[in-house]
C-alpha cells in the first residue's frame, strides 16, 4: 500500500488533455447515513490532482455524495486504467462551494493497485459524452473552479 499517487493517476488527473480522456468514468465513494456505500460517477473534469497526495474535487452542491462526504470527510475513488485498477482512500475537507459546485480537497492515506496475476483488466468503467464540445468547454471550467 502506498500513500502516493501513483505516476498514471497523476498523468489521468493533471488537468490536461482533457478530450484524450473524455470516456473514463472514476467512482466516487463515500458511506450512506445507514452505513451502506453510496457512489456516484465523476469525470476527469471534476478532479484534479494538486501534488502527490492532494486531489480537488467538484461535486454538485445538491446532491447526496456532498451530504455524506461532508459528513464522514471520507471517501474512496474507483479509478481503473488498464491494466490496473486503483482504490485511493481519502480524507476530505470541504473548502467552498462556488458555482453550484461543492469543491473539497482529498488528502490520500491510501493507494491500493490491483492487478490480478490470471487476468487483464482491459477496459475502465465508460461514458460517452452527449455533447463532447458543450461537456470540454464545461470541465474546462470546473478545472479553473478546483485551481483556485
Amino acid at each position: 500500500m502506498n500513500h502516493d499517487l501513483p505516476v498514471e493517476v497523476e498523468h489521468f488527473l493533471n488537468g490536461k488533455n482533457l478530450k484524450e480522456k473524455t470516456e473514463i468514468a472514476i467512482y466516487f465513494v463515500t458511506v450512506n447515513d445507514k452505513g451502506f456505500p453510496y457512489k456516484a460517477l465523476l469525470s476527469v473534469g471534476e478532479l484534479l490532482k494538486m501534488d502527490e497526495r492532494t486531489i480537488r474535487i467538484a461535486l454538485w452542491e445538491r446532491s447526496s455524495s456532498v451530504l455524506f462526504a461532508k459528513k464522514t470527510k471520507k471517501a474512496t475513488l474507483l479509478l481503473v486504467l488498464p491494466p490496473k485498477a486503483f482504490d485511493i482512500l481519502l480524507e476530505l475537507r470541504y473548502v467552498r462551494t462556488e458555482e453550484g459546485q461543492a469543491i473539497f480537497e482529498g488528502k490520500v492515506r491510501q493507494v491500493k493497485e490491483d492487478q490480478a496475476p490470471y487476468a487483464t483488466i482491459v477496459s475502465p468503467v465508460q461514458f460517452q459524452l452527449k455533447n463532447e464540445k458543450h461537456t470540454l468547454d464545461y470541465w474546462v471550467t470546473k478545472q479553473a473552479l478546483l485551481k483556485k
